[in-house]
């Protein structure tokens, strides 16, 4: 049953996805069962099917349509409030809150409009002593927004009647957000970093990790989380370079789409729910990522998400990502490093993505075990290479077919792969940028094609001048009245001379 508390929005339904994901699940089903739940905002189906058996959850929804969505699906334990936060008194406590849409999806034009701080002491006021609250905040700064080509101040959907882009109140920083939720009565036990969107992340990494943890792998598990959430879309700029960048250059937390923050009412007791140092959602299981007493890392399954057995734990392998080599060599035009790593993908792990293998030295180890086999990994880089933007080598090599011919041939390989149909092609971000680059380069070549064309034209009309006036002499002294005429004089000339020169030989 729907329990209309006030501000409900009766014929709106939400435009964006709700918060969800197997990473998120995971993190839910860490509350203990028996515990009182406060779901604020929408979330997934499945995160709520999953956190309802045992515990007794009541999900805090604005849209009127989405209660009755809810309420359709008949999960046990499961309690709706249609409304707006503003109107949730404190009579009901709650042992947990988990906010992972964040607050901007909680209020709507029916009541009062409260800003990220009066969100945050909303949602403290139905929180018990030692309650843990999981909030998500948005990165106003983040990647997601760095690449997004239209302005974060306009309103693209029907909810965005306060549309606040970059001027929003949220904290700036993950410092900050800490801060903030200490002076409220609310001690961050745990922070972490979310890749790629605010919503639906796939991978979490606290601050320190991300400092002084393995900065190459993390980056490279910051590109493999954005590539797979913005293929097809439209960006300004391939977010897979600036979110690898981003994790190498020291500024990881900073440019994450979204942070996600455990705390707990005070006085805070015991966690129930704690953030490991890297939590990474793959294709078949959710895994962490722990260090050893020798500073390595392991991989460790937490949660498997097919019915196939779980992928064993191993550690972390070294080395660099070998997608940002192979560009870094051929932007270089390095052809010897570029035949060194083609040739060692090759005959190390031929099924592998690129954005799947890691390269330390003469190694190449996977950097996901659990990531389905690309059989067309070689053609899926020669599409990169040949529609990102990229100045390799073979610029007057355009088709993916035959720069993928090239590429096995430095590879050392006699067979040239199968390339892939239109609809095997894996996605891949459409970026503005790479656009541009890609247009400038065409118009240099046509610059310098024009002016080769009036360098030769010139020079054809100079010798098509040459040989007209050629012709004409030619046509001149060929067959006229005045060329017989000459010729003839010529010939008497020529007798009268040798006629004096044998009278003069004769005379005594």
């Amino acid at each position: 049953m729907i329990q209309l508390i006030g501000g409900e929005m009766p014929e709106y339904a939400e435009e964006l996805p709700p918060a969800g994901g197997p990473l998120l699940r995971h993190l839910a089903s860490r509350v203990p069962t028996g515990s009182r739940i406060l779901l604020a905002g929408p979330h997934d189906p499945e995160l709520v099917a999953a956190l309802a058996p045992g515990r007794e959850v009541t999900c805090l929804l604005r849209s009127h349509p989405d209660a009755l969505a809810q309420e359709h699906r008949a999960v046990t334990g499961v309690r709706i409030l249609c409304g707006t936060l503003p109107k949730i008194t404190d009579t009901d406590r709650y042992d947990a809150v988990l906010a992972l849409d964040g607050t901007t999806r909680l209020c709507s034009p029916e009541g009062p409009q409260l800003d990220w701080l009066d969100a945050v002491r909303a949602l403290k006021r139905v929180l018990r002593p030692g309650g843990t609250l999981l909030l998500t905040v948005e990165n106003e700064l983040g990647v997601h927004r760095l690449v997004d080509p239209g302005t974060p101040t306009a309103a693209r959907t029907g909810d965005a009647w306060r549309p606040l882009g970059e001027f929003g109140d949220a904290p700036g920083r993950p410092d900050r957000l800490a801060a903030a939720l200490g002076a409220e009565g609310l001690p961050v036990a745990g922070l972490a970093a979310a890749w790629p969107l605010p919503g639906r992340p796939t991978l979490l990494v606290t601050p320190e990790t991300l400092r002084y943890g393995p900065v190459d792998a993390l980056g490279a598990l910051a590109a493999g989380a954005v590539a797979g959430a913005y293929a097809s879309d439209r960006v300004l700029s391939d977010p897979r370079r600036l979110a690898g960048a981003a994790v190498r250059r020291g500024l990881g937390a900073e440019l994450a789409p979204a942070w996600l923050a455990v705390a707990h009412r005070a006085p805070a007791g015991t966690g129930s729910v704690t953030l490991p140092a890297v939590l990474h959602a793959g294709e078949r299981a959710v895994a962490e990522l722990v260090s050893t007493p020798d500073g390595a890392w392991l991989r460790r399954t937490v949660r498997v998400l097919d019915d196939r057995p779980a992928p064993p734990d191993q550690p972390l392998p070294p080395g660099r990502l070998l997608e940002e080599l192979l560009l870094t060599a051929a932007l270089r035009h390095e052809l010897p490093e570029l035949r060194r790593l083609l040739t060692g993908w090759m005959v190390a792990l031929p099924s592998a993505a690129a954005g799947n293998v890691l390269v330390d030295g003469d190694r190449f180890a996977l950097l996901d075990p659990g990531a389905p086999d690309c059989p067309d990994a070689l053609t899926r880089f020669a599409r990169i290479l040949a529609t990102g933007g990229y100045t390799h080598p073979w610029q007057a090599v355009t088709e993916v077919t035959r720069l993928t011919a090239v590429l096995a041939g430095a590879a050392g390989r006699d067979e040239v792969p199968e390339p892939a149909g239109p609809d095997a092609a894996e996605p891949t971000a459409d970026g503005l940028r790479e656009h541009e680059e890609q247009l400038r380069a065409l118009r240099r070549r046509l610059d310098d094609a024009e002016a080769r064309s009036g360098f030769f034209e010139h020079e054809l009309a100079k010798r098509d001048a040459d040989l007209g006036r050629a012709r004409m002499q030619i046509a001149a002294f060929s067959g006229g009245l005045g060329y017989r005429a000459a010729k003839v004089g010529l010939a008497l000339a020529r007798k009268a001379r040798k006629r004096l020169r044998n009278g003069t030989e004769d005379a005594p």
